[in-house]
Formats: structure tokens, sequence, C-alpha cells
């Protein structure tokens, strides 16, 4: 259980790496995160599927400005973990993995409000004296320790404690309402790809979305064939938006 613990830390450590590490390498999505906590758990299958579902269902969740939405990466990783102990699939990921999610983020815009604000006095102080290594070194780890370890704590410690906890309560929970969390699981993934439509949808996309479903909905094309002749079309956009401007630039030269 103790080495099952430090690798969920270390998988917990790698996806918020995605903030002060990776240069925003999408890293953090739950795809990515399930397929490693089921590798972990020795359940790599299971792991890839509940990480593709939640995938699916957070597609449209990305921190845009002030926005900021529920913790992907604690919801992948308790998610997943539960999933596998418990044997309910998607279902416990909702369960415990969403509102673990919820909390986190609640904890880490308490640590922004409280505490952040006094390692920016402090690099405000550096960057007076014109001390560029301590303010950089305050800058980083500062951030660092104050916004995520609380959260990688909080990962691994749900994961120690939780396993037996989740099961006791999942044996807790009517069928009825493991059933409709079954249904829910089929439904957030059309609810997270609403999501992600409401925020890039316009008239010039809209066209393209439409051929989309008429070509997987009456030629029964599979989605990977959608998504080539997507991949043909925008190079046969880009050749033409090239020749144009060969064609201007000849013309300027006259």
């Amino acid at each position: 259980m103790l080495l099952k613990t430090f690798l969920i830390f270390l998988v917990s450590v790698f996806g918020y790496a995605e903030y002060f590490l990776s240069g925003r390498g999408q890293i953090y999505r739950p795809i990515v995160l399930g397929a490693l906590t089921g590798l972990v758990l020795g359940d790599l299958k299971t792991g890839l599927i509940v990480g593709a579902n939640l995938e699916l269902a957070f597609i449209g969740m990305q921190d845009i400005g002030a926005s900021v939405p529920q913790d992907t990466t604690s919801a992948a990783i308790i998610g997943t973990a539960f999933a596998i102990s418990t044997g309910k699939g998607t279902a416990a990921a909702l369960t415990f993995g969403v509102p673990l999610s919820m909390l986190i983020l609640f904890i880490q815009n308490v640590f922004y409000i409280f505490i952040s604000p006094m390692y920016v006095h402090k690099c405000d102080q550096y960057a007076e004296l014109g001390d560029s290594k301590k303010l950089s070194r305050m800058a980083f780890w500062g951030g660092t320790i104050v916004n995520f370890l609380p959260s990688i704590l909080i990962v691994t410690v749900c994961f120690y404690f939780g396993n037996t906890f989740a099961k006791t309560i999942i044996a807790y929970i009517p069928n009825y309402v493991q059933n409709g969390l079954v249904v829910a699981s089929e439904i957030l993934p059309a609810f997270g790809f609403a999501m992600l439509l409401r925020m890039i949808m316009n008239k010039k996309i809209l066209p393209f979305f439409f051929l989309g479903f008429l070509l997987t909905e009456y030629l029964k094309v599979p989605v990977i064939g959608v998504a080539l002749f997507g991949v043909v079309y925008i190079l046969l956009t880009m050749n033409n938006e090239n020749s144009k401007m060969e064609v201007e630039t000849e013309d300027e030269d006259f």
C-alpha cells in the first residue's frame, strides 16, 4: 500500500507539473493521468477507459483569464483510483473524483487569497533590491509550494485513507443511485462537448460541425475518417492561401 501511495504521489506531482515545469503540455488532462493511475495500480485498461470518459466530461474546461474550472488533476487521479479499487468504473470516478476536485479548487483559492500575497510582497522586496536570483527563486518556489503542494498532499492522503472508505460508501449507496450515476457518466461526455462548442461555435465553424455529423450519421464514416477529411481540407486551404500570397507577392514585384 505504501508503494502504491508513493507512486500516486509521483503521478500527482507529474500532473501538477503542468503548471510549473512542462509549460502547458496538457499532461494534467484526465486521459493522461487516468492511464498513469491505472498503470501504477495494475489496471491500465480501466485507467484508460475512466480517463477517456473523464476527459470527455472535462473537455471544455480550460483556465481562461480569471475563470478557473474545477481541478481536473485530482478528479482524474482519485476518480480513477477509486474506480479501480471499488470496481464500479466511471460511476465511482464521478462519485468521489468530482467532489474532491471542487474541494481542492476551494483550498487553492484560499491559498491564492491569503498566502500567495506574502510571497508576492517578498518578490517586490527582492525586485527593489535588484536581487534577480532571489526574486526568481521566490517567484518559482513560492508559487509552486503555495499553489500546488497542498493539492498534491491532499490527493496522496485521500488515496491512502480513502480506499476502505470508498468501498464502504459504495456498499451503502442504493443500486438505483449507482445506476443513475452510470447514466450520468454516459451523458457527461455530451455535456462536455456542448460546453466546448459553446465557446468556439460561430458562423464559420457551424457548417463543418453539421458536415461532420452528416458524415457519421448518414454515410457511417468513422470518426477517424472524419478527422482525416478535416486534415485534407486544412492542407488544401493552406495551399490555397500560400498560392494567393505568392501571386500577391509577384504582383507587387511588377
